[in-house]
């Protein structure tokens, strides 16, 4: 089947350089998290020998079926279709996202002992790679309990959206499912609030009670929340515009909301 005609979810998961992880920092978070499989791991001497001790070991231990090798630079370079590689990168195999079964038992646990107010992100058709791993990034930072995503119009874990999340990737619950509504309903028997972002909304997100289990649904950046989603949600919320600019894209708006959100809600 030629690329034309591949399914857009295909295209979203596998367009980047064969799913070649590489630099030293992104790779070593990978290692060190040991979340993600790598199927090759390979590396100059140089780069190999200038990592902490205890990752080369651990990439041995855990390679199982794997390889791990020693090769050029320009070897590498061929390899993984980049220069900036570093000296090392790995081969990733399929990323390991948590199911509904799993997002139930995170759930529970979490409102058993919280230290936080629960709260969760939901992705809507979220399809730049940088845009994801910004929005993981301020869920890691923001202590977010999971991230869902769905499986249609939406890119997944890639080794681009690893090294834009800054490693994060390898740290949030990343929840796949096959619809997004399904979901929200999931969350709304947990006893969650579902807020849906959208730029047309009349409350602004300091007005919301983020006292009790609250989940964000973050749209697409060319439209938005989908109507079906829009529906379901218990609250459409906006992030107020003090100067001239009148939108913010996607990875912005929920780093923005996120914090808002988190600010004062400790739970004690």
């Amino acid at each position: 089947m030629s690329e034309k005609r591949r399914p857009r979810r295909k295209q979203l998961d596998t367009s980047h350089q064969r799913n070649w992880l590489t630099g030293r920092h992104a790779v070593s978070e990978v290692l060190t998290a040991g979340v993600w499989p790598f199927t090759r791991l390979c590396a100059t001497a140089e780069a190999w020998n200038s990592l902490p001790a205890i990752l080369p070991h651990h990439a041995e231990a855990s390679a199982g079926d794997s390889s791990v090798e020693q090769v050029t630079a320009e070897r590498l370079t061929e390899l993984c279709g980049s220069r900036h590689h570093q000296g090392i990168a790995a081969q990733m195999g399929p990323f390991p996202y948590r199911n509904v079964a799993e997002l139930r038992k995170l759930l529970s646990e979490k409102q058993s002992s919280p230290q936080l107010t629960p709260l969760v992100v939901i992705c809507d058709r979220i399809q730049d790679g940088h845009n994801l791993g910004a929005i993981l990034r301020s869920c890691a930072a923001m202590a977010v309990d999971a991230v869902i995503i769905g499986e249609s119009e939406q890119v997944g874990i890639t080794p681009q959206v690893a090294r834009a999340s800054a490693g994060s990737a390898n740290y949030i619950p990343v929840v796949r499912v096959e619809q997004l509504s399904a979901a929200l309903a999931e969350l709304s028997d947990f006893g969650f609030q579902i807020l849906a972002a959208s730029e047309k909304a009349s409350t602004a997100v300091w007005d919301v009670d983020a006292t009790t289990p609250t989940a964000v649904v973050i749209g697409s950046e060319a439209h938005g929340v989908a109507d079906a989603l829009l529906s379901a949600c218990s609250q459409q919320i906006t992030i107020p515009m003090l100067g001239r600019i009148g939108s913010l894209n996607a990875a912005v708006a929920a780093g923005m909301l996120l914090y808002e959100l988190r600010r004062g809600r400790v739970v004690d």
